[in-house]
């Protein structure tokens, strides 16, 4: 277990983020957003949950309770430029990277509902650069929780494995956590992070209404449950630096959900980018520069 204490930061030590960010891959700034901010953050996410993209999916329903998550790139609704103008979303985004520009990936919303009587069982531990044709130390997600959440429901991340192996993606089976999207003789089966939480420096911790979980996508990382009778919402923003470049991923199998519940937003930006030859940068993805 990762002692938290030395992944909190605050605005007031931004100049350090981008060397905690490299080093350790995660870090969680604390009261980076004001309650004018959230108000803003929350509105974007609002505006999406109540127009879902093409990729919005409920994901576990034999499980008990509700798991929505939706994904696209929002960058251009009024909404999120709102939040980008407004928010030091930006401003905290620069200083993680430590220099050169940034660029707009997508967004990802997260609806977890208990039933009455049953919670929303946690998500698998994944990576999440191993579904995307794209790889580099400057890719960054803001997990932004809209409501106090406790350790034990929060998002939980193992410290530095973004420098560490690479594995196959999962199928998120409910059940077989690693079942993986692509030939095993691809990439490797991920391990069993839940089933030996003592081999794995993993950060776990409460966060409050205004905390951002910053972390590299290339870091296992896992949701806890949400309690019977309880709703956690959070809004994930993904951007990127400029040292991401395009490379190649295997093909997910023909029945996975990689490549049957990406929606037709997802495959236009996942065509976009497989069209450019190996080792493009970031910045001739078409994607939005925010800085």
């Amino acid at each position: 277990m990762a002692d938290v204490s030395e992944v909190k930061t605050s605005l007031a030590e931004r100049d350090g983020f981008a060397e905690r960010f490299f080093r350790d891959g995660v870090l969680i700034v604390e009261n980076a957003f004001s309650e004018a901010d959230m108000a803003l953050i929350e509105a974007a996410w609002q505006g999406n949950f109540d127009n879902p993209s093409a990729l919005a999916q409920h994901l576990y329903a034999e499980s008990g309770g509700t798991f929505i998550q939706s994904v696209e790139d929002s960058s251009t609704k009024p909404t999120f430029a709102a939040m980008f103008r407004d928010t030091p979303v930006i401003d905290i985004a620069r200083d993680v990277f430590g220099s050169g520009g940034v660029w707009y990936f997508h967004d990802q919303l997260f609806f977890k509902q208990g039933a009455i009587d049953k919670p929303v069982r946690r998500t698998p531990w994944h990576q999440d650069t191993p579904y995307h044709p794209i790889d580099g130390s400057k890719f960054v997600v803001f997990w932004i929780p809209l409501q106090d959440i406790a350790s034990e429901y929060a998002l939980e991340v193992v410290r530095g494995s973004h420098n560490e192996t690479l594995y196959n993606g999962s199928y998120f089976d409910p059940s077989d956590d690693t079942l993986p999207v692509y030939d095993e003789k691809e990439m490797p089966r991920l391990p069993d992070v839940e089933g030996n939480r003592d081999a794995w420096d993993i950060v776990t911790c409460g966060m409050r209404r205004g905390d951002v979980l910053i972390f590299h996508p290339s870091c296992l990382h896992g949701g806890g449950y949400t309690a019977a009778g309880t709703t956690r919402r959070s809004l994930s923003l993904r951007m990127l630096g400029d040292d991401i470049v395009h490379v190649a991923r295997p093909a997910p199998a023909a029945d996975s959900p990689t490549a049957n519940n990406i929606g037709d937003d997802e495959e236009e930006l996942v065509a976009r980018i497989k069209k450019l030859p190996l080792g493009t940068p970031a910045s001739a993805f078409g994607l939005t520069q925010l800085a």
